[in-house]
C-alpha cells in the first residue's frame, strides 16, 4: 500500500509540475507608459517587467506627441524631439507574469520523479516478496538532514565565491557585487536592455517544461526496462546492456541533428517540442536504465543462504539497485539539463539553453553568468531536495 501511495503521489507531483511550467509560460499583451511635456521623451521603467522576449520577441516603443503624431522607436531610449511636445512613450509587448512558478515547477517534476522510481521499486518487491520487501536499518534523521544542508550551503559559497572574484577582477566593486549575489538581482542585460532576472525567470518556464516531460518519461521508461531487465533475463537484458553505448555515442545534439536533417525541420521559430523531447529521451532511457542496474552481481554469502531466486532478485538486487539510484537519478537529471541546453540551442526552444547561446554570441557577460549561476542553483536545490527526500523513504541511506 505504501508503495502504491508513493507512485500516485509521484504522478501527481510530475503532473502539477509540468502543469505549472506550461501555465507559467503563457503569455499576455502588456503596455506600460511614461508622459510628459518637454524636448526629450522619456521611456517608462519598463526593464523590470517578465518580457517574453525568446517566444515573443522584444517590447516595441512608440511616442505619441501632442496626441495626433506617432513616432515609433526601434530602440527603446529617451528620444531627443524637434521641439518641445505633450509626449506619451507607449512600450508594448507580451509578458509571462505567472513566469516564477516555473521555478516551482521544475522540483516538483525532480522530486516527483525520484519518488515515482522508488515507489516502482518497492512496489515490485511487495507485489513478488511481500513484507520482506522492508528495511530495518535506521538512522538519524535530524544529523543526515543537517549534513546534506551544510553540504549544500558550502556548495552555494563555492559557486558565489567563484563568481565574485571574475566579477571582481573585471572592474566591480566588492560591495556591489556581494549585494547581486545575495539579492540575486544580476543586473540588465547589455543585449536585450531588460533585467536579467526577468530573462532567466521567462526562459525557465520552456526549460521546465522540456526536462519535466523527458526526465519523467526516461526515469519511469528506464526503471520499467531496468527491472524486467534483472527479473527476466533475455534478448531486454541484452538491449539494456548494450544501451549504454548507444547512449553515449549517440549524443543527445547528435540525435537533434540526425532529427533536423532527416526531417528538413525549420526550427527557427522554436514551436515544437515533440523532435527536442525525442533528442534527450532516446539516449537517457536506456542509459539510465542501465546504469541504474549495473552492479547486480551478488555476494556470495547471500548465495550461500540457500534463499530462493525471487528473494535474492526482489530483495537483495533490487533493494541494492534502490541505493544506487539516489546518485544515479541526481546524476541522469544534471545530465539532462547540461543535454537540455545544447538541445535547445540548436531548435531555438525558448528556454535557458538559447539564452546562454544569445548571450555568448553577443558578449552578454551578465545574461551569462546569470545564466550559470541560475543553472547552478537549481541543480544543487535539485539534489538537497532529492538526499532529504530519500533520507525519509529510505534509511538505509542514514546510516
Amino acid at each position: 500500500m505504501k508503495s502504491l501511495v508513493l507512485v500516485v503521489i509521484s504522478i501527481l507531483l510530475v503532473m502539477l509540475g509540468i502543469t505549472l511550467s506550461i501555465y507559467a509560460s503563457q503569455t499576455q499583451r502588456m503596455s506600460v507608459v511614461s508622459y510628459g511635456f518637454g524636448s526629450v521623451a522619456y521611456p517608462p521603467n519598463y526593464q523590470d517587467q517578465y518580457w517574453a522576449v525568446l517566444s515573443k520577441g522584444s517590447p516595441t516603443g512608440q511616442i505619441v506627441l501632442n496626441g495626433t503624431d506617432i513616432l515609433n522607436v526601434s530602440n527603446i531610449s529617451p528620444v531627443k524631439l524637434n521641439s518641445s511636445y505633450f509626449y506619451v512613450y507607449v512600450v508594448t509587448g507580451y509578458v509571462e507574469n505567472l513566469a516564477p512558478l516555473s521555478l516551482l515547477g521544475i522540483l516538483l517534476v525532480f522530486t516527483g520523479t525520484a519518488m515515482g522510481f522508488r515507489g516502482t521499486v518497492l512496489l515490485v518487491q511487495e507485489k513478488e516478496i511481500g513484507n520482506l520487501a522492508k528495511s530495518e536499518i535506521h538512522g538519524s534523521v535530524s544529523n543526515y538532514i543537517l549534513k546534506r544542508v551544510l553540504s549544500f550551503l558550502v556548495s552555494i559559497l563555492i559557486v558565489s565565491t567563484v563568481t565574485a572574484g571574475l566579477e571582481i577582477v573585471s572592474g566591480e566593486g566588492i560591495s556591489k557585487v556581494a549585494s547581486e549575489l545575495l539579492t540575486f538581482n544580476f543586473g540588465y542585460s547589455r543585449h536585450f536592455s531588460i533585467s536579467v532576472d526577468s530573462l532567466l525567470l521567462t526562459s525557465l518556464p520552456y526549460t521546465s517544461m522540456l526536462s519535466g516531460i523527458s526526465f519523467a518519461l526516461s526515469v519511469y521508461l528506464g526503471s520499467y526496462l531496468a527491472i524486467r531487465s534483472v527479473t527476466q533475463k533475455g534478448i531486454l537484458s541484452k538491449i539494456i546492456s548494450k544501451w549504454k553505448y548507444v547512449g553515449n555515442a549517440l549524443a543527445s545534439w547528435v540525435i537533434a541533428l540526425t532529427l533536423i536533417y532527416a526531417f528538413h525541420l525549420r526550427v527557427e521559430n522554436g514551436e515544437s517540442i515533440v523532435f527536442p523531447i525525442v533528442s534527450l529521451f532516446f539516449p537517457f532511457v536506456g542509459t539510465f536504465a542501465n546504469r541504474l542496474f549495473l552492479p547486480t552481481a551478488l555476494p556470495n554469502p547471500i548465495k550461500a543462504k540457500g534463499l530462493s531466486r525471487s528473494i535474492i532478485i526482489y530483495r537483495h538486487v533490487l533493494g541494492n539497485a534502490s541505493v544506487v539510484a539516489l546518485s544515479t537519478i541526481s546524476t541522469a537529471f544534471i545530465d539532462m539539463l547540461i543535454s537540455e541546453f545544447l538541445v535547445e540551442s540548436i531548435f531555438y526552444w525558448p528556454g535557458l539553453g538559447l539564452l546562454l547561446r544569445i548571450g555568448a554570441l553577443y558578449g552578454d557577460f551578465k545574461l551569462i553568468e546569470g545564466v550559470l549561476i541560475f543553472y547552478s542553483s537549481i541543480v544543487l536545490l535539485s539534489g538537497l531536495i532529492g538526499d532529504i527526500f530519500y533520507g525519509f523513504i529510505d534509511p538505509r541511506v542514514r546510516r
